[in-house]
């Protein structure tokens, strides 16, 4: 009989469990598998994703959608899960799903805690022992095994999550202990930190808009969806979409990083002047010019970057200012200056480096029988259900790569 220990009782150790519990009964493989969870219970963080609906996938998800020296590592991943095979493998637990406009797959309950109950009740099903309220302090390969603590396992697969709203982590000490390298840090899908002091006047406000994001002068990146305001931040999916751009670009040394934001993205530049030009005949002040474009606070927020006091009559506008507020509504600056930190971010940037692990099979090319999946590994997507189906990808081909080697 195979043991094997899995680190990290969360969606990608949860998925792991399962999956190769269900794999090794269907093949009349014997495995004994032990979840190692620190929290008092599995799948805490699962419970508070898609703000509490679980955004557990996305129809569209490919490697394109992940950071820039991850896209070739998860390929096999996502060849031998894409995210079709990560619905039936839920519909076989039990759960259903329905998708949204933009892919996001939730579950059709809208409530995290199917997706949670799923996977726990399957693995309670198949047999997995979960120890709770149980952090790990080490693990050390021996010739044919590995003691986790002072425990043997056959196994061992390393799924433990990032910092991101947590208050212990150990994983990197882990991860180094078994000669792991890890790449640096960052919190990511956070919100973006401003010097300007717009978001403040328009906290609680949101507005459909388009980001540029500009480094050093070059664009590194375009989004759209809906921005959100707040003391000294920017938020919404558009702007946490940003988020891990900006703080690599910190981390490499920085420069100057500015959002552009378009607010009237359905409308060239061009198109916006001749709207502006007909507006200004229709309507008596400036005060009310923009009021059909955009929310009135931004509406106000845009007239005073173009140095236009609001009771000043349509009519006498010049063709230079027509042009210099279209330009304001189309590319309207906000300074960057970093992001917030892991107690308000999704994910994690960084974690167990790439190179140390096998892409068709998860393993580590140099520890044999280690395995690591999910988060932990340096690869971090997109907002939008992105992450956790790289999450059950990759503990699907951990599983199946130890059901074939027991």
């Amino acid at each position: 009989m195979r043991k094997i220990a899995i680190i990290g009782g969360g969606a990608a150790g949860l998925c792991c469990a399962c999956e190769t519990a269900y794999l090794a009964k269907q093949s009349g493989k014997a495995v004994r598998l032990t979840i190692f969870e620190t929290n008092e219970r599995v799948g805490k963080k699962l419970l508070a994703t898609g703000n509490g609906r679980c955004n557990l996938s996305n129809l569209g998800a490919s490697p394109a959608d992940y950071n820039n020296n991850a896209r070739t590592f998860v390929a096999p991943a996502f060849a031998f899960c894409p995210p079709q095979a990560t619905l039936d493998f839920f519909a076989r637990l039990g759960l259903y799903t329905h998708a949204d406009a933009e892919g996001r797959v939730y579950p059709l309950s809208n409530q995290a805690a199917g997706v949670l109950d799923a996977l726990r009740l399957e693995a309670a099903r198949l047999g997995v022992k979960m120890q709770t309220s149980r952090t790990v302090q080490t693990i050390r390969r021996r010739a044919t095994d590995f003691l986790v603590d002072n425990t043997a396992f056959d196994f061992v697969v390393l799924c433990c999550g990032g910092k991101a709203a947590v208050k212990q982590y150990n994983a990197f000490s882990l991860l180094e202990s078994l000669g792991i390298a890890v790449e640096a840090d960052a919190p990511a899908l956070v919100k973006l930190t401003t010097s300007s002091p717009v978001p403040k006047q328009l906290k609680g406000l949101r507005a459909a808009a388009s980001l540029r994001l500009i480094l050093n002068g070059n664009e590194a990146a375009e989004t759209r969806g809906e921005l959100q305001f707040s003391d000294g931040t920017l938020s919404g999916i558009c702007a946490m979409d940003l988020s891990p751009l900006v703080n690599r670009f910190f981390a490499a040394g920085g420069g100057e990083a500015v959002v552009l934001a378009d607010f009237v993205p359905s409308m060239e530049e061009t198109a916006l002047v001749n709207v502006l030009h007909r507006l200004c005949i229709e309507r008596d002040t400036l005060e009310n010019l923009l009021s059909g474009l955009m929310p009135k606070q931004l509406s106000l927020a845009v007239l005073r970057k173009a140095n236009l006091a609001p009771n000043r009559e349509s009519a006498a506008l010049s063709e230079d200012e027509l042009a210099a507020l279209a330009a304001i509504c189309k590319r309207f600056p906000f300074a960057i200056t970093g992001t917030k930190g892991y107690a308000d971010a999704q994910v994690m940037l960084g974690g167990a480096s790439l190179a140390a692990f096998d892409p068709e099979t998860l393993e580590a090319k140099a520890v044999p029988g280690l395995f690591c999946c999910g988060e932990l590994l340096d690869v971090d997507g997109r907002c939008g259900g992105y992450n956790l189906q790289w999450a059950f990808a990759s503990a699907r081909l951990c599983a199946k790569t130890m059901v074939e080697k027991s």
